[in-house]
């Protein structure tokens, strides 16, 4: 895994950012060696009480503007309206399923990954937890095309308070040269900083954390649910 060129990286988020503040580091990494890039997010409305329309197509600015930045090569925002706000727990597994599987120009069976990046089950978030569901299923080894390289991402504000445990780590990435694309592309989720708890402070910090758990200074954390070779 020391060269990406030949890979093909799909990234599936439940929430615009999740992608960047998960796998901004690995995302980098892939395009700089010359491998594709998909992200697949499901829910890109905003969560404004008042005139959500507007902040709506604000967030789906942004979320065009971080896609562009990271060089991604495409993706999809599936559910984007004011009116899908906070309902995507809600939405039938077996319609998230279809959506991964066949249903999007960046599915399984359109854009054959090598690898595929999926939110963790160690979440106390709702949308997490119902994305990570979709994915298992989707991603089960009966079902074709099987990706080489199935991983786990953290969202690190959620890594720590979870029914389902603590998140840990069984694979490491390396970011020491990306850290500041990571941070410069969640930025472009100019609505989504929160200081302190979600800015390049805490970005950096959980990066260094990380790094220092296997000798490094800056890494990103995975959990390895497939790796064939």
């Amino acid at each position: 895994m020391k060269n990406f060129k030949n890979e093909r990286l799909l990234v599936i988020a439940p929430h615009a950012d999740d992608e960047v503040l998960g796998c901004g580091g690995l995302i980098s990494k892939v395009k700089e060696d010359g491998g594709k890039v998909y992200v697949l997010i499901f829910n890109v409305s905003s969560i404004e009480k008042h005139d959500n329309k507007k902040f709506t197509e604000e967030r789906k600015k942004e979320t065009e503007n971080a896609m562009k930045f990271l060089k991604v090569d495409d993706y999809v925002t599936v559910f984007d309206s004011p009116e899908d706000n906070r309902y995507l727990d809600a939405k039938p597994l077996h319609s998230l399923i279809s959506k991964i599987e066949t249903e999007t120009k960046v599915s399984l069976t359109k854009i054959k990954p090598t690898i595929v990046a999926i939110p963790t089950i160690k979440s106390h978030h709702q949308d997490h937890l119902h994305v990570h569901k979709a994915c298992i299923a989707a991603l089960r080894p009966l079902s074709t095309p099987i990706a080489n390289i199935v991983v786990s991402y953290e969202a690190p504000e959620h890594s720590r308070w979870s029914t389902r445990g603590v998140f840990e780590p069984n694979l490491y990435i390396d970011i020491s040269k990306y850290l500041t694309k990571k941070i410069q592309g969640f930025y472009k989720y100019k609505s989504q900083i929160k200081i302190p708890g979600r800015d390049k402070i805490t970005i950096t910090n959980h990066a260094e954390y990380r790094g220092k758990e296997v000798g490094r200074k800056y890494c990103e954390a995975y959990f390895v649910h497939r790796f064939t070779i």
